[in-house]
């Protein structure tokens, strides 16, 4: 444990050396790189902490490392908390739904975490990342945070296909995001029949 320790706080004060030069100075892609890397490694750290009791608040510093990487237009750790947030509104969501543990508190949190998963996923989607796209038209095939819209969630689902090249996984990506009902193959080729 001691050593976890000495490692944060030897990557904390590398980091804020590195944000100090960064927000003084015009660094190099490569700087930022090895930033955003530990930025993520130190994330990973608090990862293997949650739950010790020691470390009472790793899963909050886990998401805090996520979203100063973020902050450096890192996609990854963009899509990772656009995912999180999702999942959290959406367990919030189902609260709301089951009308025992509802309250205007847990609504005024769902509606955070859905704007900010969103905000998230559409800043690394301009940054070309295949999966928050994916996930993107999720939430609007699902209405998770937005209208229902499912013919914009296809069409992200499709594009995100198409910008991986990777027609030929189509069951497989389905099958991991959930849409492989027969309605979802009949839409695609339709789409596909239209590019």
């Amino acid at each position: 444990m001691a050593f976890k320790r000495l490692k944060i706080k030897r990557l904390t004060k590398k980091l804020k050396a590195m944000q100090v030069n960064r927000i003084h100075n015009q660094p190099s892609d490569e700087v930022l790189v090895k930033e955003v890397a530990l930025y993520h490694q130190l994330g990973e750290i608090y990862s293997s902490l949650i739950g010790h009791k020691h470390f009472p608040y790793a899963s909050e510093m886990k998401i805090a490392c996520l979203r100063a990487a973020a902050e450096i237009d890192d996609s990854n750790a963009q899509y990772q908390l656009g995912k999180k947030f999702i999942e959290e509104a959406r367990f919030r969501e189902q609260l709301q739904r089951d009308e025992l543990f509802a309250s205007i508190s847990n609504e005024r949190q769902m509606n955070q975490l859905y704007a900010e998963a969103l905000a998230y996923l559409e800043s690394a989607e301009k940054l070309g990342h295949v999966e928050a796209r994916r996930l993107h038209g999720l939430c609007y095939i699902n209405g998770w945070g937005l209208l229902a819209d499912k013919n914009k969630g296809f069409e992200l689902v499709v594009e995100s296909i198409e910008q991986e090249n990777s027609w030929d996984r189509v069951p497989q990506i389905f099958a991991a995001i959930g849409l492989n009902k027969p309605e979802f193959f009949s839409a695609l080729m339709k789409h596909r029949n239209k590019t």
